[in-house]
């Protein structure tokens, strides 16, 4: 290896240390098919090309001494045929072995499918973006409050246009109720009928948006036309997918197709725009019909957290209670056989809550029991987990109040008994439990036991995407 610090300096320089290298390279490949006389040849043009890159440089003796060993180069090496694409060939397998080997023994990515870990971490969710009409519910505004006659707001109208029957048009900045929301600007306006209206991101928002972990997905009828069929989606490359929909002209009689590139993806990986079905995405139902400018669908993916499982540490110590670990999962590997598991094995993510030996009650509280001491926030891991609100300390709510985080309730299904005070559910030897943070939206060790240790892979670690996520970084725990 050369170090001079005139090769910064000289382009000559660099060129000539460059085709050295490349020479050597080729000769230490091709040494045992050469001559000793043709070898040693090449190998006094080399060292007089060595001298002439260390120290001062001599512009014109340096390159007679590039030229002098190209030529010898050219002699005694047998070139080979496309040697750029063999080089990029070359570079490529370097760079996968390397990927490889960082994700087997290191750090593996992990997409979060679904919500089952929310609000720690965030699984695919889809929201339907279309127009809302009040329809005999009717709403007011004063001092900055919009309240309505009846429920109506959702949680994920923040952000969003109202717009009353006069055309007057106020912006929620809170939801505080399903039956009030804080607006601006801030003005008086008589009850009547309105529409909440999304306003779909342009150019800078898009971009911002995409950052945030969200894509927009819309298709409006470009005249009037009924919805005839929407077909399968179709991967034409990887990566690349397309969905069609089929429509009518009623005016007209014609058949129109239309396609959607990228169709929205649920949590299980299936396609949100599914033939003849409608529900809260608000799929287009077959055969609906649509006016000019109608949105057919218009919808917001928030695309699941994406991190790395960090498969260094368990190496060298054993998992511990309250770590968020990814393991893989089948039917045949857990204590009680559930229909919900796969047959093959599949990668879940959960927190570990319970290790081998331990006894395991869950109060009416929603609060574990590991060997009858009570879990609680003061826990690692289980900070957020237990902060639904008690009346007091002494008489804990029965059941307790609903919110973001409500500890870890009972299920019937299938799975083992933790209900029971007296016999408390015993974890075998070499296994663990694993519940979901999202309580009531999980399936876990409430319905299929104990999972092996050996199934463990790792932990979380970073979450690298979204970028402008809350949760991006080292936040979660």
């Amino acid at each position: 290896m050369i170090n001079n610090w005139r090769w910064f300096i000289y382009k000559s320089l660099r060129e000539a240390v460059e085709d050295r290298k490349q020479i050597i390279k080729l000769l230490a490949a091709q040494r045992d098919l050469i001559k000793p006389t043709k070898i040693d040849e090449l190998e006094k043009a080399l060292s007089v090309l060595d001298e002439q890159c260390r120290g001062p440089i001599e512009i014109e003796a340096l390159q007679a001494a590039r030229n002098e060993t190209l030529d010898t180069a050219d002699k005694v090496l047998t070139p080979y045929p496309d040697a750029s694409c063999r080089d990029w060939v070359e570079m490529f397998l370097v760079v996968a072995a390397l990927v490889l080997a960082f994700r087997t023994f290191f750090f593996q990515p992990f997409k979060i499918p679904t919500g089952s870990m929310q609000p720690t971490l965030y699984g695919i969710t889809v929201e339907n973006l279309k127009d809302r009409f009040s329809g005999d519910i009717i709403g007011g505004v004063e001092k900055g409050i919009l309240t309505t006659s009846e429920d109506f707001f959702l949680p994920t109208d923040q952000g969003r246009a109202i717009i009353f029957d006069d055309n007057s048009s106020v912006t929620i900045t809170h939801v505080l109720s399903a039956e009030s929301v804080k607006v601006e600007p801030e003005k008086n306006i008589k009850q009547k009928k309105f529409t909440v209206k999304f306003q779909l991101p342009v150019k800078m928002g898009y971009f911002v948006n995409k950052l945030r972990g969200y894509s927009y997905h819309s298709m409006q009828a470009e005249g009037n036309w009924k919805l005839e069929s929407i077909e399968p989606p179709k991967t034409i490359f990887p990566f690349i997918s397309k969905q069609v929909l089929v429509f009518q002209d009623i005016d007209s009689g014609e058949s129109i197709r239309r396609t959607a590139w990228f169709p929205p993806l649920d949590s299980y990986q299936k396609p949100v725009l599914i033939r003849g079905r409608s529900d809260d995405y608000n799929h287009p139902f077959v055969r609906t019909e649509f006016r000019s400018g109608e949105f057919i669908y218009k919808l917001r993916v928030k695309t699941g957290d994406h991190l790395f499982v960090n498969r260094i540490t368990y190496n060298f110590r054993h998992p511990r209670r309250g770590d968020i670990s990814v393991f893989t999962i089948k039917n045949s590997d857990v204590t009680h056989q559930h229909p919900g598991l796969p047959a093959k094995d599949t990668f879940y993510i959960k927190r570990l809550t319970g290790l081998e030996g331990e006894e395991i009650y869950i109060g009416p509280d929603r609060h574990m029991r590991i060997n009858a001491r009570r879990l609680s926030s003061a826990d690692r891991g289980f900070e957020f987990i237990y902060s639904h609100p008690k009346t007091s300390n002494r008489f804990p709510l029965n059941p307790p109040i609903k919110s973001v985080y409500s500890g870890h309730q009972l299920v019937n299904d299938r799975g083992p008994d933790f209900s029971n005070r007296a016999f408390p559910y015993s974890v075998p030897l070499n296994h663990y439990l694993f519940f979901g943070d999202n309580t009531a939206n999980s399936m876990d060790s409430r319905s299929w036991g104990a999972l092996p240790k050996n199934n463990i892979i790792g932990h979380s670690s970073f979450v690298y995407w979204p970028p402008l996520s809350p949760r991006f970084g080292l936040s979660h725990r």
